[in-house]
């Protein structure tokens, strides 16, 4: 891997190796098999200012990029140096550090994300299943108790209690205050007996059925009580 090939990083790590190794002013730089900038020329000390000058630029333009300096024993007739000029001394460098976030996250080779990172998502996920699934019950349990109570205020109601007996009547035909036995239930006169039968209606038309005042008219008087007693 290139990751793997770079000895030195840094224009001041590769001047030392420079200033350590260099027996001749003579050297190129290269990327793969590109020439990037070479010194053939017999003023070390320009050759060298030059070879810091132009390191300089590349590490501030933060080229990771792994790049080969080569050099050279003697001066090339030709004037340039090549591929095929001798070399006495090589370094593979990267002239400025790697981004390290490009491969923290990033699968490498295959082998996919980190294991810890892998971890600590699927802990996240549980924690906030876990939360989503108490809030749910919680708004389930607020939904059934406020059902209950609404349930239970309407059939305490003195008015609610007469109505189902009402309300039977008028759905197997009978007319206005005919079908309510006079004092049941709290109701003293005709007027109550149509409040009654009106606040029935509205329930009827909010989803209470016939079925639900069948089943209401088949208790005995014992069953009734005790359901009215569990409200």
């Amino acid at each position: 891997m290139a990751i793997e090939k770079a000895m030195v990083t840094g224009t001041r790590g590769v001047m030392d190796w420079f200033d350590r190794n260099s027996t001749s002013p003579y050297y190129s730089v290269w990327v793969r098999k590109q020439l990037l900038f070479s010194w053939n020329d017999d003023d070390s000390e320009a050759g060298r200012s030059k070879l810091e000058d132009d390191l300089n630029a590349i590490e501030q333009n933060s080229v990771s990029d792994v790049l080969i300096i080569k050099l050279h024993p003697k001066k090339e007739k030709g004037g340039f140096i090549t591929d095929k000029s001798p070399i006495y001394a090589s370094l593979n460098f990267r002239p400025s550090e790697l981004d390290r976030t490009m491969y923290g996250m990033q699968p490498i080779n295959g082998m996919g994300y980190n294991s810890k990172m892998e971890s600590v998502l699927e802990r996240v996920l549980e924690t906030q299943n876990a939360i989503l699934s108490k809030l749910n019950s919680e708004e389930l349990e607020d939904e059934e108790e406020e059902e209950k109570s609404s349930l239970g205020n309407i059939l305490n109601s003195p008015h609610i209690q007469s109505l189902l007996i009402a309300g039977v009547s008028k759905l197997l035909g009978l007319n206005g205050t005919e079908a309510i036995a006079p004092g049941i239930a709290g109701i003293n006169d005709s007027n109550e007996a149509e409040e009654s039968i009106q606040i029935l209606n509205n329930l009827m038309m909010k989803g209470v059925t016939i079925e639900h005042l069948r089943k209401l008219d088949q208790m005995n008087l014992t069953q009734l009580k005790s359901l009215l007693n569990m409200l």
